[in-house]
């Protein structure tokens, strides 16, 4: 037996040595065959930044070359080696800088689509000029002797970094974590049916009123306006201020709207469980999900909290996303939500807390300042999510079947919590004056109705029944814009098409003077043969 050990044994060496050897020459060959990517993320949104570092892992994962400008360093970037750099925008944009985060509690205002929607437009400006003047993105645009196969944007209100792909002279991929707007239809060759796909920033359905489809005109041509003559203006000044090197004797820099048709591919956080059908073209492509990967184990102190919850209850699930403070609650607000943990003993309550400094708890509840979300709600004993509405915790809640509790702050979360109220898995409180009857009246309505529950199976089964997983299906897209340097045979040739050519308006112009013309002529000349034949009538008569 141990002489056959011993004569194996170099043998097994050698097939390890040969099998390390071949590892290694592939994964050389890979690196080899990798695009090099610049990747723009600068919108300083924690949210944001998670769909991008999926996608981004799974493309190093391939053997990618991969420069990222982002607020956020990505988790074990050692690993990838020279693969990866981080351009990073330090310290990140100051959203309490005008508006303090007590004030969010407060103001019912966010909820209006004309101010959330020149509160985003300021917004895309103010970062988008704050990125710029980073003195790490500064030294970064010096670089002399860089070059890309691909350029990675989010299409967030920061159109202005488009113009690094004209730059590099690199096809653009934009990932757009709003979801689907007229702009974008535009880019891509489409006008947006207004009759039945509501503007982005309301509340409605695809099965709009009159009244509704008038509000829903009025705001999207005010949106175009006020992007059209106002917005992209701006974006073009500061494109123009910023990237004046790339300006050349024979020719100047191309218009924002210009780069937006020529992007390629864009990559949008859209599924049918919260926007209902609605047309697109080819290039755009949808990607829910890409973020939510399989659970994981969770910390010891969460797992034992939730492990603990009482077989009568459960565990509620709170958190107001990662840029909403939870512990910037105003004080009367504070003492709703803990009196109504006081009052449901037979719950525990896990609360994101972002301060070191906590009130008095009643012993059902557990404050973290940070918590792994996915896997959170992953957890049997979850009966509830108690969440702002934000579109990733909304879609992760729906993925594990979880009913949620909307408390809407500011941006899409309006709209998505009246969709998926609409669905049945879950109800919408203000937070705005709430009162302690109301918080605990809603909470036991939903834990106890099992409806919600049965809603959201029904509405989880649906956002997991896809043909590719999500990330899959992003990083195929990127890839196939890169081997084939830009997929132009993408692009609609609308894209280029006056909107009046593409209503036929021309053609229905000119048939509408055809048949003038015609009945015309043919008054004229019945109006001849009339006037004949009387003449003639009277020449008898006489």
């Amino acid at each position: 037996m141990n002489s056959r050990t011993r004569m194996t044994n170099p043998k097994r060496n050698w097939i390890k040595v040969a099998l390390a050897t071949f590892i290694v020459i592939l994964s050389s060959i890979h690196h080899n065959d990798g695009a090099r990517i610049l990747l723009v993320s600068t919108f300083p949104g924690k949210s944001h930044w998670l769909t991008f570092e999926h996608i981004l892992g799974e493309l190093l994962e391939r053997g990618h070359e991969i420069t990222a400008i982002t607020n956020y360093p990505l988790k074990n970037s050692n690993r990838h080696g020279d693969r990866y750099r981080e351009v990073l925008i330090d310290p990140p944009f100051d959203f309490e800088a005008d508006l303090p985060m007590e004030s969010y509690y407060k103001t019912t205002a966010f909820s209006n689509p004309f101010f959330k929607l020149n509160i985003l437009l300021w917004l895309g400006l103010a970062t988008t000029e704050y990125a710029f003047e980073s003195p790490n993105v500064g030294s970064f645009m010096k670089e002399e002797g860089l070059g890309y196969d691909l350029v990675i944007a989010e299409q967030f209100a920061q159109e202005a970094f488009l113009m690094f792909g004209h730059k590099y002279r690199a096809p653009i991929v934009t990932i757009n974590t709003l979801g689907y707007t007229d702009y974008i239809d535009r880019s891509f060759g489409m006008i947006t049916p207004l009759s039945y796909v509501p503007h982005f920033f309301t509340e409605f359905t695809d099965e709009m009123n009159f009244f509704e489809r008038l509000y829903n005109v009025v705001l999207t041509v005010y949106d175009w306006a006020h992007r059209k003559f106002g917005f992209i203006p701006k974006q073009n000044a500061l494109a123009q201020k910023y990237f004046a090197s790339e300006v050349s004797e024979l020719e100047g820099l191309p218009t924002i709207e210009e780069l937006e048709l020529n992007v390629s591919v864009t990559l949008t956080n859209n599924h049918i469980i919260s926007f209902r059908p609605r047309p697109k073209m080819i290039g755009m492509v949808d990607i829910a999900g890409v973020h939510i990967r399989p659970a994981k184990e969770l910390p010891n102190n969460i797992k034992t909290f939730l492990d603990s919850s009482p077989p009568s209850g459960g565990a509620i699930y709170i958190n107001f996303g990662t840029f909403l403070r939870s512990s910037a609650m105003p004080p009367e607000t504070l003492q709703v939500f803990l009196e109504v943990f006081r009052r449901l003993p037979q719950y525990n309550f896990l609360w994101k807390w972002e301060s070191d400094q906590a009130p008095e708890l009643p012993p059902n509840v557990l404050l973290q300042k940070w918590i792994p979300q996915n896997d959170v709600l992953a957890h049997p004993k979850i009966k509830l999510f108690l969440t702002h509405g934000g579109i990733f915790g909304a879609q992760e809640s729906v993925y594990w079947g979880r009913p949620m509790l909307f408390v809407p702050f500011y941006g899409d979360q309006h709209g998505n919590a009246l969709k998926f109220q609409q669905e049945g898995i879950g109800l919408t409180i203000k937070i705005a004056n709430v009162t302690v009857e109301e918080l605990q009246g809603k909470i036991e309505q939903i834990v106890k109705n099992e409806s919600f529950q049965q809603n959201a199976d029904r509405l989880s089964s649906l956002f997991r029944d896809n043909p590719t997983d999500p990330l899959q299906e992003s990083v195929f897209w990127i890839e196939y814009v890169i081997r084939h340097r830009g997929a132009k045979h993408l692009k609609s040739a609308a894209v280029r098409m006056p909107w009046y050519r593409y209503l036929l308006l021309d053609l229905a112009a000119a048939t509408a003077v055809a048949i003038y013309v015609s009945i015309w002529l043919t008054k004229h000349a019945i109006g001849k043969v009339c006037k004949k034949s009387d003449k003639n009538l009277s020449k008898k008569r006489q």
